[in-house]
């Protein structure tokens, strides 16, 4: 048995008082990695669908929708004015009407209420789904007028640098939310929403986003039932033009249903022999009416709203 003697005992003090500011700040950042690695607790095995055994039909009547994406900015430090904006967000909203909404970047919960109460009682948008995932959640918030019947969450697995915690990206878990919406008497729509790995000037991102976008690609082609129609929104941080973005096009099959250009917020249809999708009108949501009743920018992104007619095709 090893004899601690006085000396040694008060350097073992002295080891633990100088070491400990040290130590803790690395420990607990090493268990809040591992906690964000691992945190997913949204349902993300599609194969266990309700509508698995059960006839699935194409839309019985040709149906008209407003669809928006919007990444909000609704996060910490930099995202100004949060309370403000998001009064105004829903206001604009409630003006524009729209049928189906996919928020990015909407990470704080207290913000997040803001908008459910605002839209849920002044809008006809009464069904929401949230995805959390990672240590500050994934960001993904949709907002529907009719039911969300199920919902998965899909994770990606190529990602950026963990240990980059101002970039924050590892750490809200990206990956891309799925909420089955039912259309009453008219029928269902898959409606998929996501947010890609920014770039932050790295060259190496680049390849992240390239590959992650084969993951959503992947995911919707697996995931969606061929007999509804397949809607896609999101911040996909990538321009038409850019293989991340077109190598997601050609796998999905996707078809672009804005008819006025954006950056790297894009709203998507999947190709299908059953549905014919026309464009009536795409617009974008830079500013708003806040509390104050003064004009303020909704957000650092612009949002955009299209108004697609989905026509069953007769076979």
């Amino acid at each position: 048995m090893v004899e601690i003697t006085g000396r040694k005992w008060k350097l073992l003090c002295w080891s633990f008082f100088i070491l400990a500011p040290i130590l803790f700040p690395v420990v607990t950042f090493l268990s809040l990695a591992h906690y964000s690695a691992h945190y997913n607790p949204m349902p993300y095995d599609f194969t266990q669908s309700i509508y698995k055994s059960v006839e699935r039909k194409p839309l019985a009547k040709p149906v008209t929708l407003k669809i928006v994406t919007y990444n909000i900015q609704d996060t910490w430090v930099v995202g100004r004015n949060r309370p403000e904006r998001m009064y105004a967000i829903a206001r604009k909203l409630a003006e524009l009407d729209p049928d189906i909404v996919g928020f990015q970047e909407s990470f704080i919960q207290k913000d997040r209420d803001i908008l459910i109460k605002e839209l849920t009682t002044k809008s006809r948008l009464k069904y929401h789904q949230y995805y959390p995932s990672g240590l500050v959640g994934s960001g993904k918030f949709t907002m529907s007028a009719f039911p969300i019947r199920e919902y998965f969450f899909y994770r990606y697995r190529v990602t950026g640098d963990w240990y980059r915690f101002w970039e924050g990206d590892w750490w809200a878990g990206k990956g891309s939310g799925l909420a089955r919406i039912e259309i009453p008497e008219i029928g269902f729509l898959d409606f998929y929403n996501t947010h890609l790995q920014a770039g932050y000037g790295n060259p190496r991102y680049r390849t992240v986003k390239e590959a992650q976008a084969k993951e959503l690609a992947e995911f919707i082609n697996t995931s969606c039932w061929t007999e509804f129609p397949v809607i896609l929104v999101g911040d996909l941080n990538t321009r038409r033009g850019e293989n991340a973005h077109d190598s997601l096009v050609i796998i999905s099959n996707l078809v672009r249903i804005m008819n006025i250009e954006s950056s790297i917020d894009h709203i998507y249809a999947r190709k299908s022999p059953l549905y014919k999708f026309e464009v009536l009108e795409t617009i974008e949501l830079q500013e708003g009416m806040g509390p104050s009743g003064k004009s303020i920018r909704l957000s650092d992104h612009n949002g955009y709203m299209t108004t697609v007619t989905i026509t069953p095709l007769e076979n």
